[in-house]
């Protein structure tokens, strides 16, 4: 539909002039008021006669109109393509709100993602909020942006339940596929995949990553393509499904080539770490040092910290507690250089705590309580179970049975949220 229905109905209210007067003579009152929100487009005589009788000059709004709706939309392409400074925004921003009606929210909606991906993270939320006033699920082009760039902002913040609702609340509508191009589809799904799997739902992550990697396989979008399957290989690791999570990283070493050099650091670092979880979780424990220890290379000091708690994490479970001190000492070292989660913090005081000589069942029960009520408050299940498996291991050694049987039951309680947690959204 195009934006001309929102234009007479602005401007018919501005002028304070009831639609049985603005149609009297040209149409039904019934059918003005279907013009006017949308639901239908009439020809181009009816329109004429409509804002000659506001005072307007039709051909100008018309072709002010398409034009700026063509800019707008170029404009949201080069944000969804990474070019942050290819539009005059004041210019923008003045002939859209002169155009009014949709043009104008299309406009709003765009410059939020033009914020988002300038970490003006405040400015755009305020936006989207007043937006969201004036939204309802409706199967349009601007209700289709707008989701995207809602998804895309509460990904920014951390928001990832919220981002998959409002996800979804696009894919309840009936034909949403249609709204959008195919590269932007794909984000559309790489960015609900990114949201489940953050969430921990990785059934229904891998299904929208799958849905997205298709599309940008066939559109040759490999950086895309990549970033799909990293989160591919990282769902069936947490699924158990190592074969597949190891195809899924070789095959992201491959696709590597065809990627400009300045992004291969990062990437190796995500593959090699990734790598090391694997084999982590399959009590390979050799390999998954190795693994850490390659991921570590492609960090800088001060973001080294999640390989090497994972090294002591593996040194400490391989028994072998010199080396996992050793690793708690640069861990400890890191953490004075940069900026440092509260996951993180956690584990690493898991580890100061367990590697200290001599250690009392007191020391060792506080600390276990601290750090799984805290990964279940987050909802983080791969580090309950991971952690459960580790103190009822420590449990068992003292003889503990009771507190074992305990924190196994909790680790599979978490073993049960993830194989549920699709169904859950």
């Amino acid at each position: 539909m195009n934006a001309l229905g929102t234009i007479l109905k602005l401007k018919r209210i501005e002028k304070k002039i009831r639609q049985e007067d603005l149609c009297q003579g040209i149409c039904t009152t019934s059918y003005l008021s279907r013009i006017e929100n949308n639901k239908t487009i009439a020809n181009e005589e009816i329109y004429r006669l409509l804002f000659d009788r506001l005072g307007l000059d039709y051909d100008k709004i018309f072709k002010l109109s398409s034009q700026l709706d063509k800019r707008i939309e170029k404009w949201y392409e080069d944000l969804l393509n990474r070019k942050c400074d290819t539009e005059n925004i004041d210019e923008l921003k003045e002939l859209a709100s002169t155009a009014g009606g949709e043009t104008s929210i299309k406009f709003e909606i765009v410059y939020c993602r033009y914020l988002l991906m300038n970490n003006q993270l405040e400015e755009a939320e305020k936006i989207l909020m007043n937006l969201r006033k004036i939204f309802r699920p409706e199967l349009s082009r601007n209700f289709f942006i707008y989701s995207n760039v809602l998804v895309y902002y509460y990904i920014l913040v951390g928001g990832y339940s919220q981002a998959a609702e409002a996800g979804l609340a696009l894919t309840r509508l009936v034909g949403y596929e249609n709204l959008g191009k195919d590269f932007e589809l794909g984000i559309f799904n790489y960015n609900l995949g990114l949201s489940s799997l953050k969430h921990g739902y990785y059934e229904t992550a891998l299904n929208y990553a799958e849905k997205a990697l298709s599309i940008f396989k066939d559109g040759f979008y490999i950086d895309r393509a990549m970033d799909c399957l990293i989160i591919l290989g990282v769902c069936h690791n947490n699924l158990k499904n190592w074969d597949k999570a190891i195809y899924s990283f070789e095959l992201a070493k491959r696709t590597l080539q065809f990627l400009p050099e300045k992004v291969h650091e990062r990437y190796w670092y995500m593959i090699s770490n990734n790598l090391g979880n694997c084999h982590e979780y399959k009590g390979e424990y050799d390999e998954a040092v190795h693994y850490y220890l390659q991921a570590l290379k492609y960090l800088a000091d001060q973001n080294k910290i999640i390989p090497l708690i994972n090294l002591i994490r593996c040194y400490y479970n391989m028994g072998d507690l010199k080396s996992a001190r050793f690793w708690l000492e640069s861990a400890e070292r890191t953490i004075k250089l940069g900026k440092v989660s509260k996951k993180e913090w956690i584990q690493i005081d898991i580890f100061s705590t367990l590697l200290k000589e001599p250690l009392s069942l007191e020391e060792i029960n506080d600390i276990q309580k601290t750090s799984i009520q805290y990964f279940l408050s987050i909802e983080d299940w791969i580090h309950t179970i991971r952690y459960c498996g580790l103190f009822a291991k420590l449990y068992e050694s003292q003889n503990r049975y009771k507190q074992a049987n305990e924190l196994y039951k909790i680790a599979f309680q978490a073993n049960e949220k993830i194989k549920s947690g699709g169904d859950s959204l």
